[in-house]
């Protein structure tokens, strides 16, 4: 469905929606869209990418989806494909489901004077879509925050593994996608040649979502490690605890073992009292070694 969102007079938006073989069909003759670049706007895969032909500048950007699901990692499930198309006086944004950033940069622009120039739309345009990932941004961070409440606090030891795949897969794909793309903004740099400063605004925003990006992913780097190394020494101290109780017994085991040999003469074999002094004995070894550890403070753990 092809409609006009913005009229002026030096300018004009024109919006497809959903499009169908009609559509693409009417692009490519009516508005001088090449059909290889219409081939890509039917690719759902498709990553950000800048092309300049004759007949004017594509642009091929994703913005971030806020009705993806928590179990979303993927490029298709976490963002929706935006392409525009521009030329000196018309503007063609192209995408399937209805997109809200769209309309209200239109509302804007027919309730007042702004945008003037076709350039300073494509910018809110470009704005709007980048600023669509300060959401996830947020909630990457709180979602970060809950880990090390967890770690730290020790009020999970054990972690779910979909939980910290989940949460570093949607790290990977939207520092990704934020990098390239800046990058693809920067291949675009001759069209903002007269309005750098509009293009340095774009670039300067999406360094911004990435430098948080890339401090949360350099965080719960650090944060994970630590997570590591505290069941590490959890571990080890249910092996000292261990060996411990193991050497309290040993001692023990071999006075049991020794008296338990079938020999004919053993020190008080027959006397009525030796089990008395056997057993003080074995009592009194593991007093004095219960004794010795706990003054070395041995029977203490990391969690103390």
């Amino acid at each position: 469905m092809i409609g006009q969102k913005l009229l002026k007079n030096d300018f004009q938006w024109v919006d497809v929606q959903e499009p169908d073989g009609k559509d693409f069909e009417r692009l490519n003759q009516e508005f001088s869209i090449p059909y290889l670049l219409v081939q890509d706007c039917l690719r759902p895969e498709h990553l950000p990418k800048y092309e300049k032909s004759d007949e004017g500048h594509f642009l091929m950007m994703r913005s971030f989806d806020l009705e993806s699901q928590p179990h979303h990692t993927t490029v298709q499930e976490l963002t929706r494909k935006i392409a525009l198309f521009f030329t000196e006086d018309r503007l063609i944004t192209i995408h399937r489901v209805e997109l809200e950033y769209l309309n209200r940069v239109s509302d804007k622009a027919n309730r007042s004077d702004y945008p003037q120039t076709l350039t300073q739309l494509i910018h809110q345009v470009c704005l709007s879509v980048i600023k669509t990932y300060e959401a996830s941004v947020f909630k990457l961070q709180d979602l970060y925050d809950d880990f090390e409440k967890e770690i730290l606090a020790r009020k999970n030891e054990h972690l779910s593994t979909t939980r910290i795949y989940q949460f570093r897969r949607k790290l990977f794909v939207l520092k990704r996608l934020t990098k390239q793309t800046n990058d693809v903004l920067y291949q675009s740099k001759d069209f903002w040649r007269n309005d750098q400063s509009m293009l340095q605004d774009l670039r300067e925003n999406l360094d911004q979502l990435y430098f948080q990006l890339d401090n949360i992913s350099s965080n719960f780097d650090h944060l994970f490690e630590l997570h590591i190394a505290l069941n590490d020494q959890r571990a080890n101290d249910v092996m000292k605890i261990l060996t411990i109780f193991s050497t309290i017994l040993l001692p023990l085991n071999f006075i049991a073992s020794f008296y338990g040999m079938n020999f004919t003469h053993l020190p008080g074999l027959h006397s009525k009292w030796a089990i008395f002094f056997v057993i003080f004995g074995m009592g009194l070894i593991t007093i004095v070694a219960f004794w010795y550890f706990k003054r070395k403070g041995w029977f203490k753990t990391a969690r103390e």
